[in-house]
């Protein structure tokens, strides 16, 4: 067993595919760098964080480094105050250096610390500590921790950590709300950081960022109104046997009008154009945005859908494989007529969508009835593949 302290000497070998890697080093800070300059793919799982990770990734960090984060978030208390910089440094020094905004996940009860590093997706090596990914955790503080290179134990240890977030892939636009309500509340409440008063972070995350599949506290609210997305078009339709993913976690879903009547916490029903069928649902998460005069000028597809707003997506196990058993809109709508014979699809009082979507509307209302109805189809996707799905009533 590899034991490592800070303020301790180490050295170790990993065999990798026959090529022996020396690793050596005297805290966890100088075992970290090391490791990164040997692996491009890391997950960090820590609950507090530094405040500048500059010191630990200049110098080691390179464009084809992917380091995903699980941490903790908390709306209360001293850490309102100073995650949300924290995690604006972890992610804008990786995009500095990589190009790419990273993975960033929270787990509001999170004590776990472990770091794992990959090898073409497979994991390699990993440690297990009582340290923090902070400059007193890994260069000072009286910390231990243990080295693991069973690729059985790592693979148990990464799904242990991934097993209770709350919520994922937090997008730069969350993270900039998060930003700006510390901002503003500093500047016009006067807080201290150690007011134990919520302000604000715990709506920004329930009302802006994708819950994951278990975080069950998460709901549309009560008034939510219903709508189809429609995407694709005649000349660019979608089918299944494109095999296209609609996984994304913050989706910006694109609009030819201003969606005007949709409104933050709304549900948005995606269909295909071509394929007929349901591609993924979403939560309506933010305002409306229209893309720059130059967004338009560089790309058509901005030019015809100039409007867009980020939507959490809330079926991302079924947008992941939709292709694989499609949900035809023809049938389901013909089983909720079946069983709700006085129902109606749409609040004019249609019996379908395919109409509108003829029409040409890029999205319009439904009846609550038959979008929870479509909901619960889609959720069923993910019951019959094994995943826990207590998300909305």
């Amino acid at each position: 067993m590899i034991i490592i302290t800070n303020n301790d000497d180490f050295s170790f070998k990993i065999d990798l595919d026959g090529e022996l890697i020396y690793i050596q080093g005297h805290n966890h800070f100088s075992l970290i760098r090391s490791l990164l300059r040997k692996f491009s793919q890391a997950l960090f799982v820590s609950p507090f964080l530094y405040d500048d990770f500059g010191s630990l990734f200049d110098g080691v960090i390179q464009k084809n480094h992917t380091i995903e984060l699980i941490t903790t978030c908390s709306p209360r208390g001293h850490d309102q105050f100073k995650k949300p910089y924290s995690l604006n440094s972890f992610a804008t020094d990786l995009k500095k250096n990589t190009g790419e905004w990273p993975v960033i996940n929270i787990d509001q009860k999170l004590h776990s610390k472990i770091y794992i590093f990959y090898k073409g997706g497979s994991p390699i090596i990993g440690l297990v500590t009582s340290a923090n990914l902070t400059c007193s955790g890994l260069n000072h503080n009286n910390e231990t921790g243990i080295i693991v290179k069973d690729v059985k134990v790592l693979a148990e240890l990464e799904q242990s950590a991934r097993n209770n977030l709350d919520y994922i892939n937090i997008s730069e636009y969350q993270l900039g709300l998060m930003l700006s309500a510390v901002s503003t509340v500093r500047e016009m409440r006067k807080f201290e950081d150690e007011d134990d008063e919520e302000i604000g972070l715990s709506n920004i995350l329930n009302n802006n960022c994708t819950p994951s599949h278990g975080n069950t506290r998460i709901k549309l609210k009560d008034n939510a109104r219903y709508y189809i997305k429609v995407s694709g078009e005649k000349d660019f339709p979608i089918y299944p046997e494109d095999e296209e993913k609609f996984n994304d976690p913050h989706a910006a879903l694109t609009f030819s009008k201003a969606p005007g009547s949709i409104a933050q916490g709304d549900c948005l029903l995606e269909v295909a154009v071509g394929g007929a069928c349901f591609l993924s649902y979403y939560c309506c998460a933010s305002g409306i945005f229209e893309r720059t005069s130059i967004e338009k000028k560089s790309n058509p597809a901005h030019k015809r859908w100039p409007f867009y707003m980020y939507c959490n997506n809330l079926s991302i196990a079924y947008g992941e494989s939709w292709f694989k058993e499609p949900l035809y809109y023809d049938s389901l709508i013909a089983e909720f007529l079946e069983n709700n014979p006085n129902a109606d699809v749409t609040p004019s009082g249609a019996k379908h969508i395919v109409g509108a979507i003829q029409f040409g509307n890029s999205y319009f209302e439904v009846t609550k009835e038959f979008g929870q109805f479509v909901r619960a189809k889609i959720d069923n996707h993910f019951a019959s593949q094994g995943i826990q799905r207590a998300l909305l009533t």
